[in-house]
């Protein structure tokens, strides 16, 4: 994919130039001071400039260290940085980047202040407010469940269902005024009476909210219902300066081909509550598509982030069934690095050029999310890249757009590109507040076309609902449908918050799939890879400064008997280290910069050192030719964030739903599906197969129409025999005697419960108009494999009928035009990653193949002859019936559900063993017919 770099650039820069004294800015250094920190501006407020010299020691260290941050980083915080935003920022003739010295500031109210906020209902009821549903909620049997929040944390609440309260809840899914609302629920003058007061109770209970409650997305809040800021109430400000000019393409040039290598380099690990959650997903739901709030609920569904093998079996099943920690999969990068690493012992300083180095690519690589970002500053040619990717390039300047029009329409551009790159799905961004401490950087505009606002107001015009949105997995691939619209979803947050601090689960999740199935990061420090070395070598590729150098240093160096080195010890220590001119320490964006021959900084960095007991420092390089420079040819210590864009398609759509055919989904026992789950050791369920199960179907045959059983383990092993009656009359004749017949194996223990269940049918997983037709197919199969059992026992032998059953149906099937060796490796490759092989395990697979293409699978006898040939004509038949464009993914189900009943263990295993086989077969057929 063809990475390009957006012409609109948004940099930050420092309040301060880097060359500035403390004396020639002092009263500006306080007045930023005392919009950010209110109490220690009282203590330095009446201080000139002639006096800082005088100060006790501890006092001038924090002016020290806010004026180090006013001219050395560039994040935005009150008045000591600010952005600027070049709308055309390479041309051919490069005229240096230049900003207006002095700032502009946009001043919100500070967001805590809503907390303060009190409206009288009855006076919102008066002005004919706007009410707008919590819709989160969802049904019990007899309660409404729904998120709700109380002193910052998050819980699920219920009351009671009630018909009016559903009513209400339904009709403002979309916001309604108020006065609308009676007619719509067609209330009569003392019924809206009383819906007033009921509405009171349920905006109490956080169930519906109205216009007069906070959004963090759209038009700010404070604004938007009229509240001004009073002269000494706390403001959120957002710094700006105008810029003109523009950067060198020549400079840039290289990040292109730096992004296409790291994306082939590095692996593109899940996130491991995505992992966990698909894996417990489709153990509970397997194909079905469930609502959101469903299956993250721990009582109905599996949650989110929730923070044995007996007998003998096949060594090789037993050994790949085993899950093993999921280990960062930084070997070819390592090992590669680590040979010149070594070499130099990590001292001589000597530049590591990736581009240099013989990596091969990984043979599979996640998409790059059509937009990231890239945080980087410019100095003498060389690209310091801080940070590299993120699920969008909106991420980091979202924030911006509360200021600037400018910023809000590029980032309206970059949804744009997203959404036309992938027109079967529709981007949303989530609107979520918790932490009103941290909340102002999570204000912003709305800049896609759709959002979903969690337990806060929502004023775009087709608000998400989170009832709404559908759940499903296909192919280890999470996909979200609002039900509504019939169009998959996809978040995607113009925001930088972390939120990983939210203990909300529905929202973890969303912003976790911003990452599912993308290569979102992109960065590759040296220490990450080899952590706790005492030197590190600067990482390049071709310009690009991937990673910089970075030294470890310990308190011990600088303070004997708790007291500190002089300050020519300490310089001469540095110099010694080999340690730069310039250079940084601390975590993330909270730096110090320090100047190695400046006295006053290497005595505040001994004051640093005191609270540490080993940290590292790194490199910091001030250009000669400078890229930023104020009017008056001060030089700034300029962070650029470049909007990196492909325009590929990495995200499809759904498949479009055939007529609704109307059948029914749930028999309940009485009726005419009997469900029996009968649960025992998973070894012994063949036995009971053979045993019971399979003369009991012959000695009612006439009673029966169909029948079939599948083997599961959720809530313990079982099988779930299911028998469709030709009377439902005869339900309890056939009940009793199936249950009798398995009274032995209750007396003693071998089946410890059997259960009667009620039916309900799979239609979200293979649709109304197919499901009669799977079902008779699974009857076939499952009299198929029971006539396997006096014969056939090695897993060779069912390895081979597998595929010589997937050979006739490839003959004869059509799967839309597909290549099937493509299919099959598509289905090969997620089982591979469901199960985390490794070198190791493909090592033994190989080896298992050889063994397997050399054997010869047992004849079949004439009676499993017949059943073989019913059995591949009714798969034939079934995938038949289907649409093409479905016709694979009912392939792979109808195939997983043979394979459950053809082994009594470990079947997702041997499916994927399976897989691996015949992807070779395949192969090796493909290279010999050439």
């Amino acid at each position: 994919m063809k990475v390009n770099i957006h012409p609109t650039v948004v940099f930050r820069t420092p309040r301060f130039s880097y060359l500035t004294e403390l004396t020639d800015c002092w009263e500006e250094l306080k007045a930023a001071i005392a919009i950010s920190s209110s109490d220690f501006y009282e203590t330095i407020k009446d201080v000139s400039a002639s006096e800082l010299s005088a100060l006790p020691p501890k006092v001038y260290f924090t002016i020290w260290k806010y004026f180090n941050r006013a001219k050395f980083r560039s994040t935005p915080y009150g008045t000591f940085a600010s952005f600027s935003i070049l709308n055309h920022a390479f041309s051919a003739d490069v005229t240096p980047v230049t900003i207006n010295r002095e700032q502009h500031s946009t001043s919100l109210m500070d967001w805590p202040l809503k907390n303060n906020i009190n409206f009288d209902f009855s006076q919102l009821i008066a002005n004919n407010c706007l009410i707008f549903s919590n819709s989160s909620f969802y049904l019990l049997p007899d309660t409404i469940r729904y998120i709700a929040c109380s002193n910052g944390l998050f819980e699920l609440a219920e009351i009671e269902q009630d018909g009016l309260v559903l009513q209400i809840l339904h009709a403002c899914l979309v916001p309604l005024r108020l006065n609308d609302l009676p007619e719509k629920l067609g209330l009569d003058e003392p019924g809206t009476l009383a819906l007033h007061d009921l509405l009171r109770d349920m905006h109490d209970l956080q169930l519906i909210f109205t216009n007069y409650d906070a959004n963090i997305i759209g038009e700010d809040y404070f604004t938007r219902i009229g509240l001004k800021t009073e002269v000494d109430s706390p403001t959120y400000i957002i710094a700006e300066r105008n810029a003109w000019g523009s950067l060198s393409q020549q400079d840039l040039q290289s990040i292109p081909d730096a992004i296409a290598f790291m994306q082939g380099i590095l692996p593109a690990g899940e996130r491991e509550a995505l992992a966990l959650f698909i894996k417990k997903f489709i153990k509970k739901f397997e194909g079905k598509e469930v609502p959101l709030m469903h299956a993250l609920d721990p009582e109905l569904g599996v949650g989110y982030d929730e923070l044995e093998h007996a007998g003998n079996g096949d060594d090789l099943i037993t050994q790949l069934g085993i899950r093993k920690q999921k280990k960062p999969d930084g070997r070819d990068v390592k090992a590669l690095i680590s040979q010149k690493l070594y070499t130099q012992q990590f001292k001589d300083g000597e530049t590591i050029f990736l581009n240099k180095l013989s990596i091969p690519p990984l043979g599979k690589r996640n998409p790059l999310p059509n937009s990231i970002s890239m945080l980087l500053r410019i100095a003498d040619g060389l690209i310091f890249a801080d940070q590299i990717g993120g699920p969008t390039a909106n991420a980091l300047s979202g924030r911006f757009t509360m200021a600037s029009g400018a910023v809000e329409t590029y980032c309206k551009q970059i949804a744009a590109i997203e959404q036309e790159a992938n027109p079967d799905v529709l981007f949303f961004d989530v609107a979520y507040m918790v932490e009103a401490s941290v909340d102002n950087i999570n204000r912003r505009k709305l800049v896609y076309q759709h959002q979903l606002s969690i337990l806060n107001f929502d004023t775009s015009r087709e608000p998400l609902s989170l009832n709404d949105i559908q759940i499903s997995i296909r192919n280890s691939e999470i996909i979200l449908r609002s039900k509504s619209l019939n169009k998959r979803i996809v978040p995607k947050m113009a925001s930088a918050y972390n939120y990983t601090r939210s203990d909300l689960s529905v929202f973890r999740m969303l912003c976790d799939l911003q990452h599912h199935h993308a290569q979102t990061s992109l960065s590759l420090p040296l220490d990450g890879l080899f952590p706790e070395m005492d030197d590190y070598p600067r990482l390049q590729y071709q310009n690009v400064v991937l990673s910089p150098r970075k030294w470890k240093l310990y308190k011990a160096n600088f303070y004997h008997d708790k007291q500190p080195i002089a300050i020519e010890q300490c310089r001469d220590y540095l110099k010694h280290r080999n340690v730069s001119a310039y250079f940084k320490t601390g975590l993330s964006d909270q730096t110090l910069c320090f100047h190695l021959d400046r006295d006053e900084d290497l005595s505040a960095f001994l004051l640093y050192i005191q609270k540490q007991e080993s940290f590292y420092i790194e490199e910091v390089v001030l250009p000669d030719a400078n890229a930023v420079m104020d009017e008056y040819g001060k030089p700034y210590l300029a962070q650029f964030v470049l909007g990196l864009y492909h325009k590929e398609k990495i995200y499809h759509g759904i498949s479009q739903p055939d007529s609704f055919l109307e059948v029914k989904e749930s028999f309940p026992p009485g009726e005419e599906w009997l469900y029996f789950e009968i649960f025992c050791h998973q070894q012994r369920t063949d036995q009971i197969l053979a045993d019971t199960i399979a003369p009991f179907v012959d000695q009612y045959a006439d009673h029966i129409k169909s029948w079939f059983f599948i083997r599961y383990n959720e809530g313990g092993n079982h099988i779930r025999f299911r028998i469709l009656l030709n009377d439902r009359q005869d339900g309890q004749l056939l009940t009793s005697a199936f249950v009798g017949g398995l009274d032995l194996y209750l007396s003693c223990g071998l089946i410890s419960d059997v259960q009667i269940k009620t039916y309900k049918r799979e239609l979200a997983r293979y649709g109304a108009e197919l499901i009669v037709a799977v079902e008779d197919h699974f009857n076939i199969d499952s009299e198929y494999v029971l006539s396997l059992f006096e014969t056939i026992s090695e897993p060779f032998d069912k390895y081979w009928y597998c595929l010589n059953l997937i050979a006739m149906i490839k003959a004869a099937v059509d799967f839309d035009g597909k290549d099937f060796i493509s299919l099959a490796k598509l289905i090969s490759d997620v089982f591979n990653e469901e199960h985390e092989l490794d070198a190791s395990d493909f090592k033994k697979l190989n080896s298992q193949y050889q063994l397997f293409k050399n054997a010869l699978p047992q004849a079949f006898t004439d009676a499993q002859q017949a059943k073989v040939t019913a059995f591949a004509q009714s798969f034939i038949k079934t995938l038949g019936e289907c649409p093409s464009q479905r016709r694979f993914k009912l392939f792979s189900d109808l195939m997983h559900m043979h394979v459950n009943r053809l082994f009594n263990k470990d079947q997702r295993v041997y499916e994927m063993v399976m897989y691996y086989f015949l992807l070779k077969e395949l192969q090796r057929q493909k290279a010999m017919s050439c």
